[in-house]
């Protein structure tokens, strides 16, 4: 397991298979094949808020990426790029942006590389058998491609984008 990250560090680059969010005025979201996302892809560009979250269409995962979804056009003026990412594939992404109509991507990190990367893999015990999860976690990554702030495990999913959103007016100039 790598060090854990802190504010300061450079956040490792990835890239993983994606499902684009619906774009403004389009009826349904891309469903490209094979499309790849990289942090890269924003280097010099956008800053990024990268939120991992558990599973797709769980109850509080739902309601931290419904509310990443209703602050997503406020970060997009700040040319911020909202992505989540778990451990489900494409074809779940693709419901779950279906459903909620998500205007952001949803990277599938289905061999848990990236997770890894970031250090939010945690493991449990559940029934005697120790069980991995994605500890819910937020990275803000400015366009030099630098951690600006870490949030772990926030306790009011609804309410933490909001709370990213105050970060990035007082930390991007």
């Amino acid at each position: 397991m790598p060090d854990e990250l802190e504010v300061g560090d450079r956040a490792p680059n990835f890239e993983l298979p994606a499902c684009y969010g619906y774009k403004a005025g389009a009826s349904s979201p891309s469903a490209e094949e094979k499309v790849k996302v990289s942090l890269k892809d924003f280097e010099d560009k956008k800053w990024v808020v990268l939120a991992f979250y558990r599973q797709d269409s769980s109850p509080e995962d739902t309601r931290l990426m419904v509310g990443f979804n209703e602050w997503n056009r406020k970060f997009k003026t700040r040319e911020v790029e909202v992505l989540g990412c778990s451990w489900n594939g494409v074809n779940a992404h693709q419901q779950f942006i279906e459903v909620f109509q998500f205007g952001f991507t949803l990277l599938a990190d289905e061999h848990k590389k990236v997770t890894d990367l970031y250090g939010v893999i945690k493991e449990e015990e559940d029934l005697g058998d120790m069980v991995k999860y994605i500890e819910r976690t937020t990275f803000v990554i400015d366009k030099t491609g630098m951690i600006r702030g870490i949030w772990k495990n926030p306790e009011d999913l609804r309410e933490h984008p909001a709370s990213i959103w105050e970060f990035i007016q007082k930390e991007k100039k």
